[in-house]
């Protein structure tokens, strides 16, 4: 008798620390979560759609640029083309950019009609 004895006492004990726990969390205030460690994200450039106004002249050296590269086998898109462009002119002393600027602006006389 005295194993159904001590059974039963070692259940009432155990039932007891529980209930003393559950007033313990109770009575504390929320523990503080620590956040979480986040994986750091790389995040993309963000691209925005732009349209772009160009000469008949200029949007045909752009093909054929485009389709000198494909024979090469380098595919390749007028927005990447384009892109690669201004990567260049980045990259060139400001005089250069300034001719090349100029050069753009400067009216070409196939471009006006004579009426």
């Amino acid at each position: 008798m005295s194993s159904a004895v001590s059974l039963s006492s070692a259940e009432a004990i155990l039932a007891a620390a529980t209930e003393l726990k559950l007033r313990r969390l109770a009575a504390m205030p929320p523990a503080l979560v620590p956040p979480r460690k986040t994986k750091k994200v790389h995040k993309t450039a963000r691209r925005f759609r732009c349209s772009l106004r160009i000469p008949e002249s200029e949007y045909r050296q752009l093909i054929k640029l485009k389709k000198r590269l494909a024979r090469r086998g380098v595919s390749s898109k007028k927005g990447q083309l384009v892109r690669a462009g201004l990567l260049l002119l980045g990259h060139i002393d400001l005089i250069d950019l300034k001719v090349a600027i100029r050069n753009v602006i400067a009216p070409e006389p196939a471009l006006y009609k004579v009426k």
